[in-house]
């Protein structure tokens, strides 16, 4: 397998932390604007729900590059898999 592949994981990993942190930008203006959504989750008003949601919160970054990867993996199956060791992605098909 050449190294393309690995820039694919790499930026799907990158694109799935981004949204990661993006997503917790938003809880993190929510809770600013008063809405205190994860305040009151976490002070035990809605039990383990409300705390695993805040530890699903914490690891949204993490969660999202792994995430990003398994997308990768799925969207772009048929090419790393044809990748030769010195084909790259504009090889031919031609290997059965």
């Amino acid at each position: 397998m050449g190294n393309m592949k690995y820039f694919y994981y790499g930026f799907g990993g990158f694109i799935g932390f981004v949204c990661g942190i993006v997503i917790q930008l938003i809880f993190y203006a929510v809770e600013r604007s008063g809405n205190r959504i994860l305040t009151e989750a976490g002070r035990g008003d809605y039990g383990v729900i409300g705390k695993g949601l805040l530890v699903l919160y914490e690891g949204l970054p993490y969660m999202g590059i792994v995430l990003g990867v398994i997308l990768v993996r799925l969207m772009f199956r048929k090419e790393i898999e044809n990748e030769g060791p010195d084909e790259g992605n504009s090889g031919s098909n031609d290997r059965e």
